[in-house]
């Protein structure tokens, strides 16, 4: 079924969209926290999902580093509890809507200037098996110049408070320039998300 999905497209813009200013202004008397601590890299996230709906959790760490250190399994359906982000964000509410049920690791993302995820897969390994997919809505300062989101070789340009479903199993770098945010979406991956990825292509 994912590869099935694939054939639309590796970057498929959908009709799920937010206000940006209202979405930034709804969450600006929240703290950021450092992502992936373990690394000394300018990279801060906000919760929309954790364990227990805290806001200081294990989300925004690496899980595969987590795991071996306290031996836990935690994946990204792991973290599916809203947290006061989402509960206060009306405009978060309507991205998150059409996967609510299925919903797994999200936050909102910011990279500063000089922040940067070096090239990855977020698969890293083959297997038969898609547990989840990546629904990302990019907010502010999130095409070139600004920030440069590589995807193999090529950089990607997007309409900002629009959701994108992205293949994220292809090689993707991320190097912001001036300041970026962006809402990432952990989906659990079934029929019924192909379906509703599948109901809100935009006609193009």
């Amino acid at each position: 079924m994912y590869s099935r999905l694939l054939t639309f497209g590796d970057l498929i813009p959908l009709t799920i969209n937010c206000n940006v200013n209202k979405l930034i202004l709804q969450t600006k008397n929240f703290e950021y926290k450092q992502y992936n601590p373990r690394k000394d890299i300018p990279r801060y996230g906000l919760s929309i999902t954790s364990l227990k709906g805290e806001l200081d959790g294990i989300d925004l760490d690496s899980l595969p580093e987590y795991n071996k250190e306290n031996n836990t399994n935690y994946d990204e359906l792991s973290f599916k509890e809203f947290t006061e982000v989402y509960k206060l964000s009306l405009e978060i509410q309507k991205i998150v809507a059409p996967f609510k049920q299925y919903i797994g690791r999200s936050h909102i993302l910011m990279l500063p200037k000089g922040g940067y995820f070096p090239p990855h897969r977020d698969l890293p390994v083959y297997t038969n098996e898609q547990h989840s997919l990546r629904i990302i809505v990019p907010l502010s300062g999130c095409n070139p110049p600004d920030l440069y989101f590589l995807y193999e070789d090529k950089p990607l340009h997007f309409e900002h408070g629009t959701a994108y479903f992205l293949n994220t199993n292809k090689t993707h770098s991320l190097f912001s320039m001036k300041g970026s945010m962006m809402i990432v979406l952990n989906i659990k991956a079934c029929e019924e998300t192909y379906k509703i990825i599948g109901d809100h292509f935009q006609a193009r």
